[in-house]
């Protein structure tokens, strides 16, 4: 059985062991009891025992993405351990160790709390994402913690982009409440209030975005429009060229970029906000508003547009192995349905992939870059495919 996630169980308590349940006394205090829940051989999430009620809540917890079969049998799978929690078979138990996150956090909440642990896949941003419970077992929070210099910069930058979306008010987006922005153990942790979407009401036509969503966002940053090759923006893209440690691949960026330059450099260009990551399963459609999570990608000062792409791209290669020919078509049909930048390229179609290949390129040599690697690879060919169009 994989030992990652109970290996980072027991790192939420410095110096104690996760141990099976029934595991003979050892003097050393349970510091908590958890149910595992597995695919296949794998651990993927610790769901807390204590309470029926937070056992059963946070097996229903529902990605958007998940399928209708999934939901129902999460829904179900909830409802049958809150009536009988004998039910979940395989336990563990944190013993010994100091005082650990769950008491830091019920210090920030002013609640003793407990909370389930997830890290997901493999991935350069993996990370523990804790759902945290109060004493009757109601959702209170999310936590994140930074696992790695990676991961610690993406915490830092959610809780910034946070303070300040949650700053505006808006009529269809809907960001989590910003609770608490802290440390713990040298980690940075960020509390957010939960999100709570219907299991049942998802958004149709999953390679249509948002856009009314997405615009407000956009707006709420405005700033004057300018010229690509006059903004900001554009300089901090070349500045993220040059400290690619792969001279290769700094090579072949820069050289596109050089073309992004020549065909869309004096355009004028609205500028704006974005999410950086508004996908299928970052988002839940309740009514007109869209509750939106995992804002560590926010940027401001962005050309207005960027999010519809980033979208169509993701939704119309959800579960498909990287290839340039996908993300080619997903630009293409995006540029067909918006031609309020227009040219041939598709000139806001260039300029997101400059900015989704800042983030990829860089990430590469990274600890975990191997997961992202292939994407970057093929994302820079798209690039070069449309600049010679």
């Amino acid at each position: 059985m994989g030992t990652e996630l109970l290996d980072t169980a027991a790192e939420l308590w410095p110096g104690a062991d996760v141990v099976p349940a029934g595991t003979a006394g050892d003097g050393r205090p349970v510091r908590a009891r958890y149910a595992v829940i597995s695919r296949g051989d794998t651990p993927t999430v610790l769901v807390p025992v204590e309470s029926s009620t937070a056992a059963g809540a946070a097996l229903r917890r529902i990605s958007t993405a998940s399928s209708w079969w999934d939901t129902t049998s999460r829904l179900a799978a909830g409802a049958a351990v809150r009536a009988v929690p004998a039910l979940l078979r395989t336990r563990v138990e944190v013993r010994g160790g100091h005082d650990g996150l769950a008491e830091h956090l019920s210090a920030v909440l002013g609640t003793p709390v407990s909370f389930s642990i997830s890290i997901g896949t493999a991935r350069v941003n993996r990370k523990p994402v804790l759902q945290v419970f109060d004493e009757q077992g109601r959702c209170r929070a999310f936590a994140k913690v930074g696992w790695s210099e990676n991961t610690c910069a993406d915490v830092t930058a959610e809780g910034r982009a946070l303070a300040a979306v949650t700053a505006h008010d808006y009529q269809h987006v809907v960001p989590p409440p910003l609770l608490a922005r802290t440390s713990w153990a040298g980690r940075p942790v960020l509390v957010i209030g939960p999100l709570e979407p219907s299991p049942w009401r998802r958004h149709r036509r999953l390679w249509s975005p948002p856009e009314e969503a997405m615009a407000e966002l956009s707006q709420r940053f405005s700033s004057p429009d300018g010229k690509l090759a006059d903004s900001d923006w554009w300089h901090r893209q070349w500045q993220a060229t040059g400290s690619l440690p792969d001279p290769v691949a700094r090579g072949r960026f820069g050289r596109a970029m050089e073309q992004v330059a020549a065909i869309a450099g004096k355009r004028p260009l609205q500028w704006g906000a974005w999410h950086g990551d508004w996908t299928p399963w970052n988002m839940a459609i309740t009514g007109d508003k869209v509750l939106l999570w995992d804002w560590e990608r926010f940027e401001t000062g962005v050309p207005m547009g960027l999010d519809p792409l980033h979208y169509v791209v993701n939704a119309l290669n959800s579960g498909a192995p990287a290839s340039t020919e996908g993300v080619v078509r997903a630009l293409r049909f995006a540029a067909y349905r918006d031609r309020s930048v227009g040219g041939e390229p598709h000139v806001l179609s260039l300029l997101y992939l400059v900015a989704i290949l800042t983030r990829y390129l860089k990430l590469v040599d990274v600890p975990g870059g191997e997961h992202i690697s292939p994407r970057a690879v093929q994302t820079l060919i798209a690039l070069e495919r449309l600049t010679q169009v």
